[in-house]
């Protein structure tokens, strides 16, 4: 099986038919390789994955992934096992990319070359992208957040119920291949001016600025929009409020002093990414009245995307850290605009 363009979120599927044709009834089931405790990765299911097999009758399987190279081993009970080979490819998605590479990219993650996404998240150095000298420097912020949070400024400010309807399976889609392969030929041009350091602080001087690019680009309601801003936050590997300063962030959370010194010591995106999202909620928060939003339900959304556990405690998380980690989001919400 060979599957072709997979995208982020988007299933793919494919089946075969395995037909009895014996005279008793067959047991079936996809079973582990040598060495494995599961029969296949974690991107890859089959269904059915066991099953029995009366006489001449047969059984759909089917099979989803995400990105693609495995093999599965169907064993028949008393028979003889078969071996299904899956592959594919994926198609690179700023969904799932790291900060601090996304700020080296001036292009659509779609027109950089594999080798050379894998290098830059593996060595995390500086790539600069076609221009040289000194005005290609990183972005201040990734476009992609840029681009999400100037649509809603601009459009969604009075939106009711912003962040609590969900947004439109077919207009995520569009969103997310539009980041993915479609920066606008403004945003090209204007690149040697960093654009993004334009809208970092504050978040009223790229009005009129996003308003133009965004009109003619991110096609979607407002509710899409807001959906793939949270889908985005949280398919990062490393959430905005790093893993190595999660329990720091829970033990600070009391205490807005010890908090801000804690941001300041992110790393450089991670740092702004959140000075600009809590801005853009301060922002919000200031239409309340239209789009029926407070201050301690976006702390709490928020908290769980920015303010995540390590994996090594994912699952583990008293109510008790929850509520520290909403504490934490809500100080930074409930304080002036010059924080």
């Amino acid at each position: 099986f060979s599957f072709e363009n997979v995208k982020f979120r988007q299933l793919q599927r494919q089946s075969f038919i395995i037909t009895n044709d014996g005279q008793v009834p067959c047991t079936f089931a996809f079973i582990p390789k040598l060495n494995d405790s599961l029969y296949c990765k974690a991107w890859l299911r089959a269904e059915p994955s066991e099953g029995v097999l009366d006489p001449n009758s047969v059984t759909l399987l089917n099979s989803g992934e995400d990105k693609i190279e495995d093999i599965l081993v169907l064993h028949l009970n008393r028979g003889k096992d078969y071996f299904i080979t899956v592959s594919g490819n994926y198609l690179p998605s700023c969904f799932g990319t790291s900060l601090e590479t996304l700020c080296r990219m001036k292009k659509p993650i779609r027109e950089i070359p594999i080798t050379k996404l894998i290098d830059l998240e593996k060595s995390r150095v500086t790539f600069l992208l076609d221009s040289p000298g000194t005005d290609d420097k990183p972005l201040k912020i990734p476009k992609e957040v840029w681009l999400l949070v100037n649509h809603l400024y601009t459009k969604a400010c009075q939106q009711e119920d912003l962040f609590q309807t969900p947004g439109l399976q077919d207009e995520l889609q569009s969103i997310i291949d539009c980041l993915d392969v479609s920066i606008p030929d403004t945003i090209r041009i204007l690149s040697h001016q960093n654009p993004i350091e334009m809208c970092v602080f504050p978040i009223r001087k790229t009005h009129v600025f996003a308003m133009f690019l965004l009109d003619r680009w991110l096609a979607g309601c407002n509710h899409s929009v807001a959906e793939a801003l949270l889908i985005f936050l949280e398919a990062l590997p490393e959430p905005v409020l790093c893993y190595e300063l999660y329990q720091r962030c829970l033990e600070c959370s009391h205490d807005s002093r010890l908090c801000k010194q804690l941001i300041s010591q992110l790393p450089r995106a991670h740092r702004n990414v959140f000075r600009y999202l809590m801005a853009f909620l301060r922002e919000l928060l200031k239409h309340s009245i239209d789009n029926n939003l407070n201050a301690n339900l976006l702390a709490t959304l928020f908290a769980s995307l920015l303010v995540r556990p390590p994996p090594n405690l994912a699952g583990k998380q008293s109510p008790h850290d929850r509520q520290k980690a909403n504490d934490f989001i809500l100080g930074f919400l409930m304080a002036g605009d010059e924080d």
